[in-house]
C-alpha cells in the first residue's frame, strides 16, 4: 500500500516527474494524463488536497496498491551496473599486435644496423689505437729516460774507475797518512755505489749486445774495489800494532812503573788490532808474522823490564834494540805485502775496459 509520504511526493512534483513516478508505481501514464484538461483537473485536485487537514487526509485516503514487481523491476533497472566498455568504441581497447611491434622494432634495427655497427667498430678501433699509441709513447719515454740515466751513470762510473790507480797508490804507500787513507776510503765507497747503480741499470740496456762480457768486466772492477777497501782497513788496524815511542836505558830517566804500563798497553792494543785484520791473500804471510812478532815482543818486554830492575842497563839497551828489530821485521814484511798487492792491482786495472 502506498504511504502518505509517497502520496505527498507525487502531488508536489511537476507534471513530468509525476508521469515518471506513476510509471514507477505501475500506472499507465498515457491513459491517466492524455489531455491538457485532465492535467488541469488533476492539478486542481492536488491543490484542494493540499488545503485539507492532515487528519481529514488520513481519513479519506484510500489504500493504493502498487505492484511490487514494478518497483523491483525499476530498482533492478536503475541499479544494474552499466558496462562502460559497451558504450566506448571497441577500437580504443583493441590490443596492439605483438607481431607488428616486433616487426617494427626489427625494421628499426635493420635500418640502423647500417650505421650502428660501423660506428661501433670505428669507436673500438680508435680506442684500441689510442691505447696502443699511449703505451708505445710511454714505453719510448721510459726507454729514453733509462738510456739518459744509463749515460749519466756510465760516464760517472768510468770517471770514478779512472781514479783507481791513484787509490792504489795511496793504499799501498809505505808512508801511512790517516788523512789520505780516509779520503781514499770515501772515494772507494763512491765508486762502489756508482757501479752498483750501473749494474742495476744493466738489465734494461738493450743497446748492449754482449751483456756477459760487461758483467765479467764489472765483476773484476768490483773485486779490485773491495780489495782496496780491505787493504785500507788492514792499514788502519796494523797502524796500532807494536808502536813504540822510545825505550829508556838511562838510569836517570828510567821509571819502571811507567814503562811497565806503556809496554802492557802496547801489547794489549796490538792483540786487539790483530784480531780485526781482514783476510787478504797478499797479506797472509804478514798476518802470520805479526802474530809471532807480538809474542816475541811480549817476551822481550819482560826481559827488558827485568834488566832495568836489576840496573843492567847495557843488557836493557841490547834488548831494546831487539824489540825495535822485531818491529822493523814486521814492518818490512808489511811493506813487501803492500808492493806485491800494488803490482797485482795495477795489472788488474790495466785489463779493465770502459763501461759501455
Amino acid at each position: 500500500m502506498m504511504n502518505i509520504r509517497d502520496y505527498f511526493i507525487i502531488n508536489k512534483t511537476k507534471k513530468v516527474n509525476k508521469i515518471k513516478i506513476l510509471d514507477l508505481l505501475g500506472f499507465e501514464s498515457d491513459s491517466l494524463i492524455e489531455t491538457t484538461s485532465y492535467a488541469k483537473e488533476t492539478a486542481e485536485e492536488v491543490e484542494e488536497l493540499n488545503q485539507e487537514t492532515f487528519e481529514t487526509l488520513l481519513n479519506n485516503t484510500e489504500e493504493i496498491y502498487v505492484h511490487q514487481n514494478s518497483i523491483e523491476t525499476y530498482i533492478a533497472n536503475t541499479t544494474e551496473p552499466t558496462n562502460a566498455a559497451d558504450l566506448t568504441p571497441t577500437d580504443t581497447f583493441n590490443p596492439l599486435n605483438i607481431t607488428e611491434q616486433i616487426q617494427r622494432v626489427w625494421s628499426d634495427l635493420e635500418s640502423r644496423r647500417k650505421w650502428v655497427i660501423p660506428a661501433f667498430i670505428s669507436i673500438s678501433m680508435i680506442f684500441v689505437i689510442t691505447i696502443a699509441t699511449n703505451t708505445y709513447l710511454n714505453y719510448r719515454s721510459s726507454q729514453q729516460a733509462v738510456v739518459e740515466e744509463a749515460v749519466v751513470v756510465t760516464n760517472s762510473s768510468n770517471e770514478l774507475v779512472a781514479l783507481l790507480p791513484d787509490l792504489i797508490e795511496i793504499s799501498t804507500n809505505t808512508f801511512y797518512s790517516k788523512y789520505d787513507v780516509s779520503n781514499a776510503s770515501a772515494n772507494l765507497q763512491q765508486i762502489e755505489s756508482s757501479l752498483l747503480q750501473y749494474q742495476n741499470n744493466l738489465v734494461n740496456r738493450a743497446d748492449i749486445s754482449d751483456i756477459s762480457a760487461v758483467e765479467a768486466n764489472l765483476s773484476n772492477i768490483f773485486t779490485l774495489v773491495n780489495e782496496l777497501d780491505l787493504v785500507l782497513s788492514y792499514r788502519i788496524s796494523i797502524s796500532e800494532v807494536l808502536i813504540y815511542s822510545d825505550l829508556p836505558i838511562d838510569e836517570d830517566s828510567v821509571n819502571i812503573e811507567e814503562i811497565t804500563n806503556n809496554l802492557s798497553n802496547i801489547i794489549a792494543q796490538s792483540k786487539v788490532n790483530i784480531a780485526t785484520l781482514p783476510e787478504i791473500n797478499e797479506f797472509e804471510r804478514h798476518k802470520s808474522l805479526v802474530n809471532d812478532a807480538v809474542t816475541t815482543a811480549e817476551n822481550l818486554h819482560g826481559r827488558y823490564l827485568g834488566a832495568l830492575r836489576n840496573n843492567e842497563y847495557e843488557v836493557a839497551q841490547s834488548i831494546s834494540q831487539a824489540i825495535f828489530l822485531n818491529k822493523e821485521t814486521e814492518s818490512s814484511t808489511f811493506e813487501n805485502a803492500l808492493l806485491e798487492f800494488k803490482e797485482k792491482a795495477l795489472i788488474n786495472f790495466a785489463n779493465f775496459k770502459n763501461l759501455p
